[in-house]
């Protein structure tokens, strides 16, 4: 029996298409933890937000995180969420919501959930 293909949402593909967008840093966790191995680079880096950040940790398993001007985040969570950050939305804002979201028929609710967040930008 074939296995059944998740449905990625079309607001995770908005965001996923928006994260594109920003700059991408990939590091391995060494003695840390990914979230700790991410945090320490970004002390040191001295990084500015927004970035991804792509920690490797073993040879099977890479751990993302979207570092903004909120702090730290899962790169899940941001795709998901793209609308909530002040930095992902002045990227959009630059290249245009029509060339950013072409093809993907975002739908009224998917435009009123995210207009219900627009306090988010204040």
């Amino acid at each position: 029996m074939s296995k059944k293909r998740k449905r990625i949402s079309r607001r995770r593909l908005a965001g996923q298409r928006v994260m594109a967008h920003v700059p991408t840093f990939h590091l391995e966790t060494g003695k840390h933890k990914p979230v700790t191995a991410a945090r320490h680079y970004i002390a040191e880096s001295g990084l500015n937000s927004p970035t991804v950040l792509n920690v490797r940790r073993n040879e099977h398993t890479t751990d993302r995180f979207f570092w903004g001007e909120k702090g730290l985040f899962s790169a899940q969570y941001a795709e998901e969420n793209h609308f909530l950050f002040p930095s992902l939305r002045s990227i959009v804002d630059c290249i245009g919501e029509e060339k950013i979201f072409e093809g993907l028929e975002l739908t009224a609710d998917d435009w009123e959930e995210i207009e219900e967040y627009e306090y988010a930008f204040v």
